[in-house]
């Protein structure tokens, strides 16, 4: 018998692949990391689980451009790169499914993920993959 992590992954690989780019909200930036801070572990915990069900493929934070001032925020503990915003890859049924994992992680409840500026999508299935 194949071990259940076994079979998520299996399941959840045949779904469609989607991709989230979630931008930080950029009219306070050191207010913004502030809050994403607060908050990060409870982001990361979830993005774990998600991860262990098969659902979320790829996550990570993105890196703003050099000029941005939040390289050199006092807010920024030195052990860590400036960040902007997330990209995350999932894998769900529908693109409805999507919108409501962002829709509820805390970066979006918490005001740090820019509302308006996310953009949810999906990829093109690649031969080998859904239903065949």
């Amino acid at each position: 018998m194949l071990p259940t992590r076994l079979l998520l992954t299996n399941v959840t690989r045949k779904m469609p692949l989607f991709y989230a780019i979630c931008p930080d909200y950029s009219n306070n930036p050191s207010e913004t990391l502030k809050n994403r801070l607060k908050v990060r572990p409870e982001h990361w915990k979830r993005a774990e689980e998600d991860k262990k069900a098969g659902i979320l493929e790829f996550g990570r934070g993105t890196v703003p451009p050099a000029s941005s001032s939040l390289h050199s925020d006092p807010n920024l503990p030195s052990n860590l790169q400036a960040m902007d915003g997330s990209i995350m890859f999932f894998r769900y049924k529908t693109i409805d499914q999507t919108w409501d994992r962002i829709k509820s992680d805390v970066y979006y409840t918490g005001n740090v993920w820019d509302k308006e500026k996310i953009q949810v999508g999906q990829f093109i299935k690649l031969p080998g993959e859904g239903d065949d």
